[in-house]
């Protein structure tokens, strides 16, 4: 222990008084100064360890939160990520599917267009070799028969004392007043030819005596007649050949 001397005043002895010593602001002296620098000093290094130490694992925390929150956040990610996905390809089947339907309805109508078609052909074909075989029998010999069968079936319609026959081109001149006479006799009516030939082919038309009345026994008339009332039967007889 160090000793500070001075001289008392009342006795003119000297005195020995323990020496003050400041340490960081703290005033220590004799064996409690001896006590107190080995706790300060030993006070601030335990104090920059537990900072050094609480500033790690705050560190630490830190990282472990930051690496926890950005798996979530990559959990939540994925997540979303498969939704989008999964709405996607479901949406992708959907339009998919529509398109589906829709080409096959297309490729559907389209067939059934075609079929019409090849159909309303072979129709025609039909039709047209009904009427060339029509157009035929005005150049044979049983052409004269036709006219006078046509004209007895239209003569009983009538039921006219007087029954005026026109025929084509063909057969207007076949309507001769010998033939006119036998028909008359044979139906119980009398024929007179008109005066001009029908614009068509085939077959004539018979007027009664009031001009009013007529029966049109064309070969045209009656092709067109016969093909508006057979054409569904002729469609699927086609279609089943």
């Amino acid at each position: 222990m160090r000793c500070g001397s001075h001289t008392q005043p009342s006795t003119g002895k000297q005195v020995c008084e323990p020496q003050k010593i400041t340490v960081g602001g703290i005033v220590a002296g004799g064996e409690k100064m001896e006590a107190s620098m080995p706790e300060v000093v030993g006070d601030v290094g335990e104090l920059a360890a537990i900072v050094r130490r609480t500033a790690q694992q705050e560190a630490l925390n830190l990282v472990a939160e930051s690496q926890q929150q950005g798996q979530s956040i990559l959990a939540a990610a994925q997540v979303e990520a498969e939704r989008i996905r999964a709405a996607a390809l479901a949406a992708a089947e959907r339009r998919a599917e529509r398109e589906c339907r829709q080409l096959h309805a297309q490729a559907h109508l389209e067939a059934r267009r075609q079929h019409f078609l090849a159909r309303e052909q072979l129709l025609e074909q039909v039709w047209q070799m009904a009427e060339d075989r029509l157009h035929a029998l005005t150049s044979t010999t049983e052409y004269v028969d036709i006219l006078q069968s046509l004209a007895l079936a239209a003569a009983k319609k009538l039921a006219s004392d007087t029954v005026t026959l026109a025929a084509d081109p063909v057969g207007h001149p076949l309507l001769t007043p010998e033939r006119l006479d036998a028909w008359s006799r044979s139906a119980g009516v009398h024929f007179v030819r008109a005066t001009q030939a029908l614009p068509t082919f085939g077959g004539l038309a018979a007027t009664d005596a009031t001009g009013r009345r007529q029966i049109d026994a064309t070969f045209a008339t009656r092709l067109r007649l016969v093909r508006e009332t057979l054409r569904e039967d002729v469609a699927a007889l086609l279609e089943v050949l």
